[in-house]
């Protein structure tokens, strides 16, 4: 399957701490001085790249890059000096977008580097949440700069400062560094495997 396939699981919501339980079972065992052990042991399906090699780890690679990218592009952004400090209509949208900015570094730094394969639980906190926490923050900069935009219209207010031009900068920065994480993503196709047929290296059993 192709990476953030419309399936059951990645409509499911973060928040729903039971959707793996299903894809654990607790083995008993007993030890050599006779005391009972469980453990959890996973039997779910497997994620793994389809490709694996120089190119999908250059790919993983700079979605991280990009998305430390983004983080910093927007801490700049609402720290630079500018007109639209009081302006809510522009600064809720980038200060809401902080927190997907923090999930989508958090999930990059998720990826399979590695190129192992993945519980789902690990896919869902690494590519899913890095995929839609880039476009939440993409999504929340583009409505902050078409605030500032109509906020120049309205108030017929076309002198822009130094600030200004860094705000606007640093904004479409973000855009294009989240946008780069997507596409990144995008590109990085994933398929799932049963237990037991996903090798310790990524790659698929025949």
């Amino acid at each position: 399957m192709k990476l953030f396939g419309n399936t059951e699981e990645s409509r499911r919501s973060f928040g729903d701490l039971t959707k793996y339980i299903d894809d654990f079972k607790i083995e008993t065992t007993t030890d050599s001085r006779g005391r009972v052990r469980k453990k959890a042991v996973y039997t779910g399906v497997w994620t793994v790249l389809r490709e694996t090699g120089t190119g999908t780890a250059c790919r993983l690679w700079g979605a991280l890059a990009l998305s430390v990218a983004v983080a910093a592009a927007c801490a700049f952004q609402l720290l630079t000096e500018h007109a639209y400090g009081g302006k809510y209509p522009v600064m809720v949208p980038l200060l809401a977008g902080l927190f997907p900015c923090l999930y989508l570094v958090m999930g990059c730094l998720s990826l399979p580097f590695r190129q192992r394969p993945m519980r789902r639980d690990q896919y869902m906190h690494s590519f899913i949440r890095a995929f839609r926490s880039g476009t939440a923050v993409l999504t929340f900069q583009a409505i902050g700069l078409i605030a500032s935009l109509i906020y120049r219209i309205a108030a017929a207010d076309w002198l822009f400062l130094a600030g200004d031009i860094r705000f606007l900068i640093a904004g479409a920065l973000v855009i294009a560094f989240a946008g780069g994480v997507i596409w990144l993503l995008r590109r990085t196709e994933v398929t799932e495997r049963p237990n037991g047929q996903a090798g310790e290296n990524g790659q698929i059993s025949k």
